[in-house]
């Protein structure tokens, strides 16, 4: 009798363990979305040896995802510049993939992004 009890005991409290450790994961997982820390994600597309998506908008001073997505068999990355020129952002070079950067938060004001493999592909980034 002593070991059933005792069996019995030892269930329920492995049962209550179980449950308090599952309440505390569930209140650790964030409450975000995935793309980006602040659930805001844009998406660019390189293709044909251009910027598809040239001009894009975001929250200023809020953390951000891109979604880029290399159509073309060249290789492209995603490299940000302030007004002044000064690097703020830079993704790795991918060929014919897709690819999530996260950027940290924009001061308000426009961002040039470049391929820093063609100089020529431009686009810009308007954080309000």
């Amino acid at each position: 009798m002593k070991r059933l009890t005792l069996t019995f005991g030892l269930l329920a409290l492995a049962a209550v363990l179980a449950a308090c450790s599952g309440a505390s994961a569930q209140a650790e997982q964030p409450s975000s979305p995935a793309g980006s820390p602040s659930g805001v994600t844009v998406a660019v597309v390189a293709k044909d040896l251009k910027f598809v998506t040239p001009a894009v908008a975001v929250k200023a001073g809020t953390t951000f995802a891109i979604d880029f997505d290399n159509q073309d068999g060249a290789p492209h990355n995603i490299a940000i510049s302030d007004a002044g020129g000064a690097k703020v952002f830079k993704g790795d070079i991918v060929s014919s993939s897709k690819v999530s950067y996260q950027v940290p938060a924009l001061a308000a004001g426009t961002y040039t992004f470049i391929c820093e493999v063609h100089p020529d592909m431009k686009g810009t980034i308007t954080a309000q």
